[in-house]
């Protein structure tokens, strides 16, 4: 069974958060809830817990941007 209502309710949690946070840490958490906004879906969707799936889809993002930077060989 997949966790894929949850991430209604995981984003919602991330941005409340964010908003928490000072002013200079509010990017880093936009990158984070952008990341898991375009992978959610997919971890969401074959995984069975919210907290494996949201952190698998951030870095999963995090991976690809590094990708692209060449800092991973």
């Amino acid at each position: 069974m997949s966790c894929r209502a949850e991430l209604p309710v995981v984003l919602e949690r991330w941005r409340r958060f964010r908003r928490a946070l000072k002013a200079e840490d509010q990017p880093a958490m936009d990158v984070a809830i952008a990341a898991l906004e375009k992978n959610g879906p997919t971890t969401f969707g074959n995984l069975d817990d919210p907290l494996e799936a949201a952190v698998l889809a951030v870095l999963l993002e995090l991976a690809r941007e590094a990708e692209r930077r060449g800092a991973l060989a």
